[in-house]
C-alpha cells in the first residue's frame, strides 16, 4: 500500500471485473489492491485495514458470504468506506448492510467509468472531508488548551509562592540556629524537616497537575472518574481568575451524590468545565454581584452539572450561535471564538448534550448533560429539573 496515495481494496472473485477496476483507478493515481476470497480478505484486513481507505466488497465469493467482512472492517477501521457490488441485491441484503454502516451499493453488471468511478470519487472526497475536519478539530482543541494552560500557569506561579517562601524560611532558620549557633534539638530539626517535607509535597501537587494537563490527549484513555474530582481539578485551574475578579464561588457537595462517577476522557472533560467556569468568570468581570455556581443533580438517568454566573446575560438571538465555531462577543483580541464549539464537540463526543440558559440582567446557566454509568445513591424527586433548551 501507497501511503501518499488513497489506497483501495477490491475484494472480488471475478477476475475481470477486478482487472478493469485496478485498471481504471490505477490511471487515476490511486492504490488498488485484489482480492479473491474471505480467507485471503479476513488475513490483510487484520494486517492492514487502517491503510485502507475504500473497500469495493463484493457479496457472492467462493468461500462464504461477503458480507460477513463488514464486521472486520469496522471493526479495524472505523474510517474507511465500503461499497457493496452484488448482482442478487435485495431489501434483506441492504438492510444487513446499512446495519453495519455501509449506505453505498452498485448492483451487477456495472460499468466501471460510468457507475463505479462517480461513487468511489464521493466516497473518497467525503472521506478526506472528514479527515480535514478532525485535523481543524484537534488544531482547535489544541489551541484551546493552550489557552487553559496559560490561566493554569498562572495559578500555579501564583500558589507556589506559598511553599517555596515557607522551604526558604525554614531553611534560614536552619542555618541561623545549626550551622551559626549549633543549638538545634532533634525534636526542632525534625519539626523544621516536617515544614519542609509538607511544603514540597504541595509544590508536587501544582507540578503534577500541569503535568498532566500537559499530556497528550490521544494517550488518554476513557475511565470512570468521580464527578467532583473533575470539579474541584476545573476551579483549581480558574482560581487565578477568580482571586483576580474576587468572585465568590458557591459549591457545595451532595453528601448523596458525593460517590457518583462518569466514564469520560478526563483531561478533556476537565477542560468543558473548566472552559464553562473561565467564560462565567469573564461573564462577571464588571458586575456588583459575582457568584459562581456549581450544582450536581440527577433526573431521569442522567447526570448534570451546572455552572451558572451572575452575569449581564446571553442576548436571546446569538444564543444559538455562540456555539459555532470563531463566532465570539468578547472584544478582540481576548477570544478566539473556539471555547464553546470545542466544550460542544466534546460533550457530544462522551454522549451528552449541552443546555443553556441565560436571562438578561440575571445570569446564565451552562449545562452538561451527560449519561451515568455508575450512581450509588440516587433520589430523583428531591433533584432540580434540568433546563430544557438543548444548544
Amino acid at each position: 500500500m501507497d501511503d501518499a496515495k488513497l489506497n483501495i481494496l477490491v475484494i472480488e472473485d471475478d477476475e475481470y471485473i477486478s482487472k478493469v477496476i485496478t485498471k481504471e483507478f490505477t490511471a487515476l493515481n490511486y492504490a488498488t489492491h485484489t482480492i479473491s476470497t474471505i480467507s485471503e480478505a479476513k488475513e490483510y484486513i487484520n494486517e492492514k485495514a487502517h491503510l485502507i481507505n475504500l473497500f469495493l466488497l463484493d457479496i457472492k465469493l467462493p468461500d462464504g458470504d461477503g458480507l460477513s467482512l463488514l464486521d472486520t472492517i469496522k471493526q479495524k477501521n472505523q474510517e474507511a468506506a465500503i461499497i457493496i457490488m452484488s448482482g442478487h441485491l435485495n431489501n434483506k441484503i441492504v438492510n444487513r448492510a446499512i446495519r453495519n454502516g455501509c449506505y453505498n451499493f452498485l448492483e451487477k453488471p456495472f460499468s466501471v467509468e460510468k457507475d463505479i468511478v462517480p461513487i468511489v470519487k464521493r466516497s473518497l472526497s467525503s472521506i478526506l472531508l472528514k479527515k480535514e475536519n478532525n485535523y481543524l478539530s484537534e488544531q482547535m482543541l489544541h489551541t484551546s488548551k493552550l489557552t487553559a494552560l496559560g490561566e493554569l500557569s498562572a495559578t500555579i506561579v501564583h500558589d507556589i509562592r506559598g511553599p517555596l517562601g515557607i522551604i526558604q524560611l525554614t531553611c534560614e532558620d536552619l542555618n541561623e540556629d545549626f550551622l551559626q549557633k549549633n543549638n538545634l534539638s532533634k525534636e526542632e530539626l525534625e519539626e523544621h524537616l516536617s515544614q519542609i517535607f509538607k511544603a514540597c509535597g504541595k509544590i508536587k501537587k501544582l507540578v503534577d497537575h500541569l503535568r498532566n494537563y500537559s499530556r497528550n490527549d490521544h494517550s488518554e484513555k476513557e475511565e470512570s472518574i468521580n464527578v467532583y474530582s473533575l470539579i474541584e481539578n476545573s476551579l483549581f485551574m480558574v482560581k487565578q481568575k477568580i482571586r483576580n475578579f474576587n468572585i465568590k464561588v458557591i459549591h457545595e457537595e451532595d453528601i448523596t451524590l458525593s460517590k457518583i462517577e462518569i466514564k469520560c476522557y478526563p483531561n478533556k472533560f476537565e477542560q468543558v468545565l473548566m472552559n464553562l467556569m473561565s467564560n462565567a468568570c469573564d461573564a462577571m468581570k464588571e458586575q456588583e454581584k459575582k457568584e459562581l455556581s456549581i450544582k450536581v443533580f440527577i433526573n431521569q438517568g442522567f447526570l448534570y452539572i451546572s455552572v451558572c454566573d451572575t452575569g449581564s446575560g446571553i442576548p436571546e438571538n446569538i444564543q444559538t450561535k455562540i456555539f459555532e465555531s470563531f463566532f465570539t462577543t468578547k472584544p478582540k483580541g481576548e477570544g478566539t471564538g473556539l471555547g464553546l464549539s470545542i466544550v460542544k464537540n466534546i460533550v457530544m463526543e462522551h454522549g451528552g448534550e449541552l443546555l443553556l440558559e441565560s436571562e438578561m440582567g440575571v445570569g446564565s446557566i451552562f449545562t452538561v448533560k451527560l449519561p451515568t454509568t455508575k450512581i450509588l445513591s440516587e433520589d430523583d424527586s428531591s433533584k432540580s429539573p434540568p433546563p430544557s433548551k438543548a444548544a
